[in-house]
């Protein structure tokens, strides 16, 4: 008899059991301060699966066109922080798009110096050439942008080793820039580019697996508005974490 009822008991905690693993992950969340912005309240079993809608780039950025004979170190490191609505076209989320406001950091360690000209015609122009006076032991030029980011979504629908692959483009306007260096014990800061170009915009790629992608941008705009200036257009290539 007791053997009996210890049977029963045990087959009735595996459907117990069985019945819980087949309620859907949506039905036990609950909303909080990390999804507010996608609703209120928590989404249903029907809901689809929404995926990197925060996400952060961690990349080495440099520039191509003119470098005037300058070379980037290994170390030039920026980052980005995008937050994103990501909008599914299908339940599992196969296909979808996701558009967002983004921050963007650009920080490149060279070993070149900017000079601020003025042609004869009076035209002011930024030229970039190698530094050759005293060691510069910090030598960085920062651009930092407000974005909104836009990319087009494919991914497997499997829940492990998710497969993504994010084409997009994003335009940003320049908030902030400088030009840092120290000799010895002097800093010095440079904010006054003549001819600086605010409004960017280019192609980005992130293509990886679950949580973690590599990311890629290139800049299709030059930094500088004068055809006297170097030709120099920023890129990035890294790696981007989707939180959530």
């Amino acid at each position: 008899m007791k053997r009996a009822v210890l049977i029963l008991i045990l087959i009735q905690s595996v459907i117990s059991f069985s019945q819980e693993e087949r309620i859907h992950p949506f039905i036990k969340r609950r909303p909080g301060i990390m999804r507010l912005y996608s609703g209120l309240s928590a989404p249903t079993e029907n809901s689809p699966d929404k995926f990197d809608r925060l996400n952060t780039d961690f990349y080495w950025n440099s520039w191509l066109g003119e470098p005037g004979g300058t070379t980037t170190a290994f170390y030039a490191l920026g980052h980005n922080i995008n937050l994103m609505f990501d909008i599914p076209f299908t339940k599992k989320s196969v296909f979808g798009m996701a558009l967002g406001l983004g921050y963007s950091h650009f920080c490149v360690r060279h070993d070149g110096d900017f000079t601020f000209m003025t042609s004869t015609g009076g035209e002011e122009y930024t030229s970039l050439s190698l530094y050759t006076g005293p060691d510069r032991w910090i030598n960085r030029t920062v651009f930092n942008f407000v974005e909104v980011p836009f990319e087009i979504r494919i991914r497997t629908a499997r829940e492990r080793g998710k497969f993504k692959f994010y084409p997009g483009f994003k335009a940003g306007f320049m908030v902030e820039n400088y030009h840092k260096w120290r000799v010895g014990s002097a800093e010095y800061k440079e904010f006054n580019f003549p001819d600086l170009n605010r409004i960017h915009y280019g192609p980005t790629l992130r293509i990886g697996f679950d949580n973690i992608m590599l990311f890629g941008y290139y800049d299709m705009t030059t930094l500088f508005t004068s055809d006297l200036s170097n030709k120099l257009q920023l890129f990035s290539v890294g790696i981007s974490v989707g939180w959530f």
